[in-house]
């Protein structure tokens, strides 16, 4: 129970990181087909670089499954001469910003993927005989085991400061209610009838 918890919450928030991820890209590489057809809308000369790039830098990727964060001097040189061929000149600050949106939403959908394998995992009972790696889902179980120990910390605290007040509260009464001579009379002939 806990441990499919802790993959839903990790696959939320990846689910939520990727939507924002493909936004980034969608704005930086500008409208789709569909977008250009039905809104009569097409694309600038920098979306036209940025596709490009993107295609580019996708076949990279793909070449590549474990590649790193960073895109090395040697690899921005052949992306830039493989586009210059296809005849088009893509400065280099663009195509690094086209790598690292299109590496956040590769990074965040392989992370995605891992969570469903350690999923499947977990119910088949073969984590420790897979090489699958799970150690992200824990982390996850770790916060979520953490925030749930907050959140009745927090209500424990509340409760316990409203209890508080409450008592404090009546206490006051009872001693105004003490006080008055009137009204411990009229508690006093209520008691006898």
């Amino acid at each position: 129970m806990q441990w499919d918890n802790s993959i839903s919450f990790m696959e939320q928030i990846l689910r939520e990181r990727i939507g924002l991820a493909t936004e980034e890209l969608d704005t930086t590489i500008g409208p789709s087909w569909t977008e250009r057809w039905s809104g009569w809308r097409s694309r600038s000369p920098l979306e036209l670089q940025c596709v490009a790039a993107k295609n580019e830098l996708h076949k990279l990727l793909v070449a590549d499954e474990v590649h790193g964060k960073k895109l090395e001097n040697d690899e921005l040189t052949t992306v830039r001469k493989n586009l210059q061929t296809q005849g088009v000149d893509v400065p280099y600050e663009i195509i690094c910003k086209v790598w690292e949106k299109l590496y956040k939403l590769t990074f965040l959908n392989r992370a995605l993927t891992s969570a469903q394998q350690c999923r499947k995992a977990f119910y088949h009972r073969n984590i420790a005989c897979n090489a699958v790696e799970c150690n992200d889902v824990v982390l996850f179980w770790r916060a979520t085991r953490m925030l749930e120990i907050t959140s009745n910390a927090l209500r424990l605290q509340i409760m316990n400061t409203e209890a508080q007040r409450l008592e404090k509260e009546v206490k006051q009464y009872l001693e105004e209610l003490s006080n008055d001579e009137v009204k411990k009379e009229e508690t006093n002939h209520r008691k006898e009838s």
